[in-house]
């Protein structure tokens, strides 16, 4: 049986992150969107803590955490602040990634990552249209001259602009199996659209990438099943971010409708407000045990179960932060829609996480065949 019990260094982790989220992260929000940057001493914050830009210890890092520790420490950011949480933990995925699979060559300069706080990376995930890993269509390829070309479309690339290293996540088109490839920014085939202020998540200047672009063999990623369990790390983290906003947003709006008074009681004696409060926060506990389940099956190294569990995770989480972050803000009223409330600000977040990785046809209630 699967003990999903958190340990004591679990529980000193989320009180650690749980403080900084709300102490550091949540003050920097509304700058962070608005200048579309983390504030250096936010940035280093974070850097120190090794929770969201993991890097060996061979390479001059603290270690790479496991990943139950890593989704403990995403969720309890998210809840101080999702965007700045984003923005730093897509920034540190490359080092994850390389450390991992990367080549002595590759790994020789991630240390600034951690030491320099104007310093980002960024891994090209996503590619939007409900695909997941399995679906994707970005191609990178080995040509007959024993070069490299990659190909396609990446969506939502965090730091698309200043990105180095920026790490492409493909398929070998010959065999299908996932791939990685760094990509220079700079290189001829870059081309970097629509990075203007989005919907949210701006602390991560996301914008939309394509590539076609030749380079050495030398920036092939190791790929294989041990790349795809990094991947669907990657991915899961998105899932406990969402965990956090959520509980953010109902607990901020429960204190809200125990406050406000009409008819002469608290709104929150009408059970038209109680309840969908309710069935959210009961939802979010069902969704931090997905998230949960997922991390310990990349733990344990059971990678064919652990590929489903976080695609199921991923839909569920962003499914419920959605419609948590949405009761939020409707038990505001007319308030949950105004920027001296925070709640529009997790709804927004809520919403474009969930649209970054989300496939339709793999509901969490589909019965597991």
């Amino acid at each position: 049986m699967m003990d999903l019990q958190p340990t004591e260094e679990h529980l000193a982790v989320a009180e650690l992150t749980r403080a900084i989220g709300l102490d550091i992260l949540a003050p920097a929000a509304r700058k962070a969107e608005e200048e579309r940057a983390v504030p250096d001493d936010v940035w280093r914050t974070l850097a120190d803590t090794g929770l969201t830009m993991p890097l060996s210890e061979e390479l001059g890092g603290g270690g790479i955490p496991d990943t139950v520790t890593q989704m403990i420490a995403v969720e309890n950011l998210a809840y101080g602040d999702p965007g700045i949480t984003m923005a730093a933990l897509w920034s540190g995925a490359p080092a994850l990634l390389l450390s991992r699979h990367g080549s002595p060559e590759q790994t020789a300069n991630l240390g600034r990552l951690t030491r320099d706080p104007r310093a980002r990376g960024a891994v090209a995930l996503y590619e939007g249209y409900g695909r997941g890993p399995e679906d994707f269509t970005t191609s990178i390829a080995t040509t007959a001259d024993d070069t490299v070309r990659v190909t396609g479309r990446k969506v939502a690339v965090p730091f698309a602009e200043t990105a180095d290293p920026l790490v492409v996540v493909g398929r070998d088109p010959e065999t299908g199996a996932p791939r990685a490839a760094l990509v220079p920014l700079s290189a001829p085939g870059v081309t970097v659209r629509g990075t203007g202020p989005g919907l949210a998540l701006d602390a991560a200047a996301p914008a939309t990438v394509s590539f076609d672009v030749s380079l050495s063999a030398t920036a092939v990623i190791g790929g294989g099943e041990a790349l795809a369990a990094t991947v669907d790390r990657l991915r899961l983290a998105v899932a406990a971010a969402q965990v956090g906003t959520a509980a953010r947003a109902v607990e901020y709006a429960s204190r809200y409708a125990t406050e406000r008074v009409a008819f002469g009681r608290p709104i929150a004696g009408f059970q038209g407000v109680s309840f969908p409060l309710t069935e959210a926060l009961m939802r979010i506990h069902e969704v931090r045990l997905e998230v949960a389940e997922a991390a310990v099956l990349l733990d344990t190294g059971r990678y064919t179960e652990a590929a489903p569990a976080v695609t199921r995770a991923v839909n569920y989480a962003g499914e419920t932060a959605a419609e948590a972050t949405r009761t939020a803000v409707q038990t505001l009223g007319g308030h949950g829609f105004i920027v001296e409330h925070p709640v529009e600000l997790w709804y927004r977040a809520a919403a474009a996480l969930s649209a970054i990785d989300f496939d339709p046809l793999r509901s969490p209630f589909t019965p597991a065949l």
